[in-house]
């Protein structure tokens, strides 16, 4: 429990505060990720880092129970797959992202994270 503990308060404080940073500068955040993307070693070195971060998360929390915990073994695994997907699949990352300027679901994604960060801060400051 301790583990989970100290992963919701890092990750739910990272998220919270990057997503917040996201939603209020969303246009400027466009631009620094469509400027990231016309690099390709961007992506692929941006992917070991998620992926190191995945690789941290999932040997260290695998707890796939029926409360707030699970949300940080997903969370784990998403943050993997997505490392593999730039190291990988850089062009199609690329892609994906150049979409992000004229779809508001990816806005709509960031307040979603943003919610779940905090519940994950209320969770590792509160709720146990």
């Amino acid at each position: 429990m301790e583990t989970s503990i100290f992963l919701a308060k890092v990750i739910g404080l990272f998220g919270a505060i990057s997503t917040l940073a996201i939603i209020i500068r969303y246009e400027t955040h466009l631009v620094m990720e469509e400027n990231a993307v016309q690099s390709p070693a961007v992506i692929y070195l941006s992917g070991f880092l998620f992926l190191l971060l995945g690789i941290l998360v999932t040997v260290s929390h695998q707890v796939w129970t029926r409360d707030w915990r699970v949300v940080i073994t997903i969370l784990g695994w998403l943050l993997l797959a997505k490392g593999l997907m730039r190291i990988f699949f850089p062009e199609a990352v690329k892609k994906f992202i150049e979409k992000k300027r004229n779809d508001r679901r990816f806005l709509l994604a960031e307040v979603v994270t943003f919610f779940i960060s905090l519940y994950l801060i209320y969770q590792g400051f509160i709720g146990h």
